[in-house]
């Protein structure tokens, strides 16, 4: 006659007991046999599966290690996952150095860390399936039931997969906030529509109880028109939120302007580092009359900033490089240097209010750029401000900040959320670190993790490393 469950967990507790008179090295509901020493379950339907358990290599080993072991939380007819503190932080500590998990498996690399640490080193898969989650979740719970802004961004990975990336920062008038990752979400395609619910979702990772909608207060993008469309999209459901389609990223397309207008510039910029790559006799040449100048950098159009760095350096060794910038007109020379602004922006703890200013200035240096070609400048920048509404209710806010006068309130704001925009970010420079990031992890040793576990883990890392 088969046994019942009653009379199996009899059984149960009467074949675990011999090993228990020391200290305790099995724990049970009733239903399954919980191994404290080797952190795993133990099959229990007959007694000699126990005694098998007890003298196989890995309990031996892992029995002569341990030296106390927590005691196993029961939950009804079922044991949960043992929690430990040692493999938690073990999980996390790889994960912001971004040491793929599998390096535990290297023998020289798992007997290290166990001889110092006298613990059980867990294997990849326990780590995955029992701490990340854990990591994952107290890492979300960090952010608090704040006023928020959002910086949102997609670009493909090395798969061709189009990914998103949502970052969340919180609003005070007290001090500037890092952004931190929260989604990292894969979409069959980009446009307003999977954004939108992209980023409508996410939130509702941060909020799962929903009501905070009203605390949503600037979403900052590039100036795609997909997502100018979708923030206006999710204004129907973020009634107070500003969308400002990222200001470095203006300068960036202004630029770009300044550098067809000029050709000579560009290919000065664009040439430069080619005048000294395979040359030792021109580097030493070089050197000389700047020794403690690195090279010149080198300016890749598809890599954002790269031609405006080499267009700074131009500019700030100006005169050590005269003979080769002699074909340059002064004219040349200032739109150059108005580049420089960019770099500025990309500072995180500006306040709204200095952030404005550093655009106005570039708006006033533009307007004093003579000649047909100065008013080529000038028609492309106004309307890129133009397409930018969001920019204007900013500015409209850094008037109400500055105490100025005759100041009109934005609509749906009141005057607690402007002083929360005061640190407020206007560029979207963190969501590209973040893609930076992911792919840098992405590599041929980790892409066969699930896109969810994938998904905890950028984020993990991120937050640790922001």
């Amino acid at each position: 006659m088969p046994k019942t469950k009653s009379n199996l967990g009899s059984s149960i507790t009467r074949w675990i007991e011999p090993y228990n008179r020391d200290k305790t090295v099995f724990t049970t509901s009733g239903l399954v046999i919980y191994c404290q020493v080797c952190d795993r379950q133990v099959r229990c339907n007959k007694k000699f599966q126990i005694t098998q358990h007890v003298t196989t290599e890995f309990h031996l080993k892992c029995l002569k290690k341990s030296s106390n072991n927590s005691e196993q939380m029961l939950m009804g007819d079922e044991i949960k996952p043992k929690t430990s503190s040692f493999n938690e932080d073990l999980c996390l500590s790889l994960i912001a150095a971004n040491i793929s998990w599998f390096k535990l498996q290297n023998l020289v690399f798992h007997d290290f860390l166990q001889n110092y640490t006298k613990k059980h080193i867990p294997n990849e898969s326990t780590l995955r399936k029992s701490f990340l989650h854990p990591c994952y979740v107290s890492t979300i719970e960090k952010i608090g039931d704040s006023y928020i802004y959002l910086v949102v961004d997609e670009t493909t990975d090395i798969n061709g997969s189009y990914i998103a990336n949502l970052l969340v920062g919180v609003l005070n008038e007290q001090s500037p906030s890092k952004p931190f990752l929260i989604a990292c979400k894969k979409l069959d395609k980009t446009n307003h529509s999977t954004i939108s619910r992209f980023v409508n979702d996410s939130l509702r990772i941060l909020w799962p109880h929903g009501g905070n909608d009203e605390k949503a207060l600037l979403l900052c993008s590039d100036a795609v028109p997909y997502m100018i469309k979708a923030g206006k999209t999710l204004n129907v459901f973020f009634p107070n939120m500003i969308h400002i389609s990222c200001l470095a990223h203006m300068i960036q397309r202004l630029a770009e302007k300044v550098r067809e207008m000029y050709p000579n510039v560009n290919t000065l910029v664009r040439n430069l580092k080619k005048v000294f790559l395979k040359a030792p006799q021109r580097v030493d040449v070089y050197k000389e009359i700047m020794p403690s100048v690195p090279l010149p950098p080198e300016p890749v159009l598809t890599r954002w900033g790269t031609w405006i760095k080499a267009a700074n350096f131009c500019a700030d060794h100006l005169d050590n490089l005269k003979i080769i910038l002699q074909k340059l007109e002064d004219k040349n020379v200032f739109s150059i240097k108005k580049l420089k602004s960019i770099k500025n922006l990309e500072r995180s703890s500006l306040t709204l209010c200095d952030s404005i200013q550093i655009v106005n200035n570039v708006i006033l240096a533009m307007e004093k750029v003579p000649g047909q070609q100065g008013k080529i400048i000038q028609e492309k920048l106004l309307y890129l401000i133009e397409k930018n509404v969001g920019f204007q209710t900013a500015k409209q806010i850094t008037a109400i900040l500055s105490g100025k006068g005759n100041s009109i309130m934005p609509p749906n704001l009141t005057p607690s959320m402007c002083s929360c925009v005061k640190f407020a970010p206007i560029t979207s420079v963190d969501v590209e670190r973040s893609f930076s990031t992911y792919k840098s992890i992405l590599t041929e040793k980790i892409i066969s993790m699930t896109s969810e576990n994938m998904e905890k883990y950028i984020i993990v890392h991120c937050y640790e490393n922001y």
